[in-house]
């Protein structure tokens, strides 16, 4: 009698627990992205490439998608000016550009100073036009990995709207609480990377962990199609 109790107690062979069950996600569980660059970003979270400017140069755009967010959350940013390698400088070589980064998810989280940032290119060295010239650092392979070593990177620098000149795209979109960003200097460093990590949902809202959902059985199992 007590070897039959032992036995019922236990869950049935292959069917798993409520402990490694979860809902399938749906689009409610996503957030909104809005990013906004000039001239070009590509965007990671977690490892995993999630978007890309589409429009290289002109015009700019607002590239706005939707995520599924996992804390804790590292995001990396690769975003550049429309800069000549070899010069540092655009439109035929004729001028020195400007360049600003901003982002915005549904969840709170938002550019600002607190974002890690680091220029892999700059110029024209000395703004020097009649002699042009570009110094680069070899970008890494992992820049945009969860683990990699950002800690000796400096912070990004906050600039306000008037300084980065955004196009009409940009006030389309909500971008409230969110800052431009840049390196100490918008003028000259043409590549940049940011990375940022988020511990938690800033907003504060509790959200379901799918970071895992193709090891786990979903509450509601698709149904094969009957032969």
């Amino acid at each position: 009698m007590h070897l039959a109790l032992q036995l019922g107690a236990q869950p049935p062979i292959n069917q798993p627990s409520s402990a490694n069950r979860v809902g399938k996600p749906r689009i409610s569980d996503t957030v909104k992205a809005n990013v906004y660059a000039d001239n070009w970003f590509t965007l990671y979270i977690n490892g995993q490439h999630i978007a890309v400017d589409s429009i290289k140069f002109m015009p700019h755009n607002v590239v706005s998608v939707d995520v599924l967010p996992t804390y804790p959350m590292t995001i990396a940013v690769m975003a550049k000016d429309n800069a000549d390698s070899e010069t540092g400088m655009e439109y035929a070589n004729t001028s020195i550009g400007d360049a600003g980064f901003i982002l915005k998810f549904g969840d709170g989280t938002v550019t600002n100073k607190t974002w890690k940032a680091k220029a892999f290119s700059h110029g024209p060295i000395d703004h020097d036009t009649k002699n042009p010239k570009v110094r680069n650092l070899p970008i890494p392979e992992n820049w945009y990995a969860i683990d990699f070593d950002d800690k000796s990177w400096g912070f990004a620098k906050e600039y306000s709207q008037r300084q980065v000149g955004p196009k009409e795209p940009f006030f389309e979109h909500d971008f409230s609480g969110a800052s431009f960003i840049w390196t100490d200097d918008i003028e000259l460093d043409n590549t940049v990377i940011f990375r940022h990590f988020v511990a938690d949902s800033p907003d504060g809202v509790s959200r379901p962990d799918f970071s895992n959902l193709n090891n786990i059985i979903p509450d509601s199992p698709r149904r094969r199609p009957k032969r």
